[in-house]
């Protein structure tokens, strides 16, 4: 039987076949709207910060250091600060008002110094109040694949001005639409016939989400009709507040580097360096109106486009009744203040970056840390970083100059961390410091030099029964079998020094002696120290291990120098100080750890040769009024054919490490001293550390002695000098050609063996 087919039926077929193809489309796209809408809609990278700056009674400052880091926040001065981001610095006296960060309140406030100290914090009232805290900076995240950066807003979040300047600009019909503006859609459809192409948009807030979310950015009539049927579904399904802050968060702003900004959480942050929050009409202005043309109107690079659009806006909102004409003025005449991208790709500091990467993977997976939106907050110190950057790169230039060309491809790798708690303020991983790739702070495995000298002897001095600072060494010349070979040490100088005591052999940096105590101290002896100084790694039976054959990596080197900076109290270095999650909880903290390791008294006269190093030694040169102060010690280190250049020294709270050399390993002209010890130099000139109290300890105290001999001496004797010893361990023996000028011991001999005896006795216990 044969089915006649009339042009009705036809058409009517036809038109099941369009209403089933359509209706699949619209089932599709609500599927993919629902199933985005309903699910985690974006994927949050975890942000990485800079410590925050805290100021509170009695908390030391240095002037110079504080106005760097409100520079790098962005504050600018203003005699009379009436809003966020502006200060006045006058006559140990800081008015600032403040940006607001957590539990910190935005606001006006004066915080007092005298000498250097915080006296007194006052809010805008006059009441006093405990701290001040400045916002963090931040300086890098654990981004997805496609790099976008944002920061979510609620609701509650969102100023009502940044509402109204979007929907007078963007879309002035939103809460009567159902998505669609047919209005808008006719007026730019005559407008774009008109001019034969496409110049104006009808889409309504909707459909411009429907696009960023759905679809590309290409324009054609398909890409229309599914971004319009996208848009008639999203407003089916949720409400005109959960539309609007859908499109909040997921604006389009910027590209900075391989970074892409989205939402204006994210461009707060990236243009203004604050919160949302905090912004000024004039700045939201700005934002709202880079949507027409990210690139066309970026205030950094097209400051003249920028502010015509930031004003044709304000314009906008001023016929709107949202501002009055005299705040209109006012705003247009504001310059556009914005403040230096932080970073452009995955970090500001790449060093410091590998550090948190390597304490995250501890804890967290990959996949969490670049799509959960967690808040990572570190222990680095913006001021201090910039400045060990600064300071390797202008050192390297110094010694390219005296030494030429051959330094060109000299490398560097610097830490600086708390003595007390272990927290890592600063890290640089290269003479590039911004250069992503090998990182020599943690993954150059270097022979240390005489870096090791400080272990050995420290040994010594744990034994306080046999050795002293005065205890005398032999350095002569010195030929032992080693490896089926004859070992023959010499120093630096070429050298030999006979008897000296042990302290002078340290800060001279004596091979020969060292390498004698080392041997009669033995290597399990050794071995023990290196392992109450954190240094996990087992050390090879060869006497050359006395004098610095001994490898390290910068970070694992600076590690076991904490504990001796901190009077033999180990604290696990630590460059992460808390995780947050998205709605602000502490996810997870690193608090401080501190375990004793050495008994105090030993390392104290340990650091007094060190401090030597300054004063005599070969680190000697630096004002005698620094290092009382600081109460500053170190110890240069120079491999074989000077490969390796090291300095590693304490002043006031931080100890700094550094390293230079070349990665093929090649010889280079510089010595532990006229190579890191210049970074260092030029590092601590630069950041000035605070002032820190002389340590005590009952069971120490200091007798003149002589240099050379040992024995006692006194202040009005020549080439005295005056040195700390454990009770009951001093020389009493004043030899004949000093009796007129040495100090009389006020002990008997039966006394000092009371005091010796109680001490072993409390050692024991």
């Amino acid at each position: 039987m044969k089915i006649k087919l009339t042009l009705g039926s036809l058409g009517i077929i036809a038109l099941i076949i369009v209403f089933v193809i359509s209706a699949s489309v619209v089932a599709i796209i609500d599927s993919r709207v629902t199933n985005k809408l309903d699910g985690v809609l974006w994927t949050i990278p975890a942000k990485v910060y800079s410590r925050s700056l805290d100021l509170a009674e009695g908390s030391k400052v240095n002037k110079s250091n504080l106005m760097k880091e409100l520079g790098m926040l962005s504050y600018s001065e203003n005699r009379s600060p009436s809003k966020p981001g502006e200060f006045t610095y006058s006559k140990d006296n800081l008015r600032i008002f403040l940006r607001g960060y957590e539990d910190q309140k935005s606001g006006l406030f004066e915080v007092s110094f005298k000498d250097g100290t915080v006296t007194k914090i006052t809010n805008q009232l006059g009441i006093s109040v405990d701290i001040v805290r400045f916002e963090p900076i931040a300086i890098g995240g654990m981004y997805p694949s496609h790099m976008e950066d944002r920061i979510l807003l609620s609701w509650s979040q969102v100023p009502s001005i940044l509402i109204d300047t979007i929907l007078s600009v963007e879309d002035q019909n939103f809460f009567n639409h159902k998505g669609i503006s047919f209005r808008s859609i006719s007026r730019a459809f005559f407008t774009n016939v008109k001019a034969g192409d496409i110049e104006q948009g009808g889409s309504t807030i909707t459909q411009q989400l429907a696009k960023n979310l759905f679809f590309t950015s290409e324009q054609t009539i398909k890409r229309k009709v599914m971004e319009a049927i996208a848009a008639l579904l999203i407003e089916f399904h949720y409400s005109k507040e959960e539309i609007l802050l859908a499109y909040i968060n997921d604006v389009f702003l910027a590209q900075s580097g391989k970074r892409a900004v989205h939402g204006f959480g994210m461009g707060a942050q990236h243009f203004f360096g604050t919160s949302v929050t905090n912004l000024e009409t004039d700045q939201i202005a700005l934002l709202v109106g880079m949507l027409k043309g990210p690139s066309l109107y970026n205030p950094r690079r097209n400051p003249n486009n920028a502010t015509k659009r930031r004003n044709l806006v304000l314009g906008i909102l001023q016929k709107g009744r949202h501002i009055n004409s005299s705040s209109l003025e006012e705003y247009k005449s504001r310059p556009l203040k914005v403040v230096s991208p932080s970073f452009r790709s995955e970090t500001k500091y790449p060093a410091f970056h590998d550090l948190v990467r390597l304490e995250l993977r501890e804890n967290y997976q990959d996949p969490e840390l670049r799509t959960q939106g967690l808040k990572i907050q570190t222990n680095l110190d913006p001021v201090l970083q910039e400045s060990l950057e600064n300071s390797i790169k202008k050192t390297k230039a110094q010694l390219i100059k005296k030494y030429g060309k051959e330094l060109t491809e000299l490398e560097g790798a610097a830490l600086a961390v708390d003595i007390a708690s272990g927290e890592i303020k600063a890290v640089v991983g290269s003479s590039d410091p911004s250069k992503f790739g090998f990182n020599r702070s943690i993954n150059a495995i270097r022979p240390i030099g005489s870096l090791v000298k400080p272990f050995i002897y420290l040994t010594a001095l744990n034994k306080y029964d046999e050795y002293n600072l005065t205890t005398i060494l032999d350095d002569s010349k010195l030929s032992i079998k080693s490896g089926g070979e004859v070992w023959e040490p010499n120093n630096f100088d070429k050298k030999f020094h006979g008897k000296i005591p042990l302290h002078v052999a340290l800060w001279q940096s004596y091979n020969i002696a060292s390498a004698r105590l080392g041997i009669e101290l033995g290597y399990d002896s050794v071995q023990e120290t290196f392992n109450k100084l954190g240094i996990r790694k087992s050390i090879e039976r060869y006497p050359s291990l006395f004098i610095g054959s001994f490898e390290m990596s910068p970070f694992d080197a600076i590690q076991s120098y904490q504990t001796i900076a901190a009077d033999g109290f180990y604290s696990p270095l630590r460059s992460i100080r808390d995780i947050k999650d998205l709605n602000g909880n502490i996810d997870l903290s690193y608090p401080y750890k501190i375990e004793q390791r050495l008994r105090p008294e030993p390392v104290h006269l340990l650091k007094f040769a060190m401090k030597q190093t300054f004063i005599s030694g070969t680190a000697r040169g630096y004002p005698k009024k620094n290092i009382e102060s600081w109460q500053a010690g170190g110890k240069t280190g120079t491999s074989d054919d000077q490969r390796d250049s090291w300095f590693v020294g304490f002043a006031g709270e931080l100890l700094v490490l550094v390293w230079l050399g070349f990665d093929d390993n090649r010889p280079t002209p510089l010595t532990g001293r006229s190579g890191a010890l210049e970074v260092w130099k030029n590092f601590i000139n630069d950041v000035q550390p605070s002032s820190v109290e002389k340590n005590s300890f009952p069971r120490v105290k200091y007798i003149w002695t002589d240099k050379k001999d040992g024995l006692v001496s006194g202040q009005k004797c020549k080439n005295s000098v005056l040195v700390p010893f454990i009770i009951g361990t001093e020389p009493n023996t004043i030899p004949s050609v000093r009796n007129k000028c040495a100090s009389k011991p006020k002990r008997s001999k039966s006394d000092v063996m009371q005091k010796l005896k109680k001490v072993f006795e409390e050692g024991q216990g």
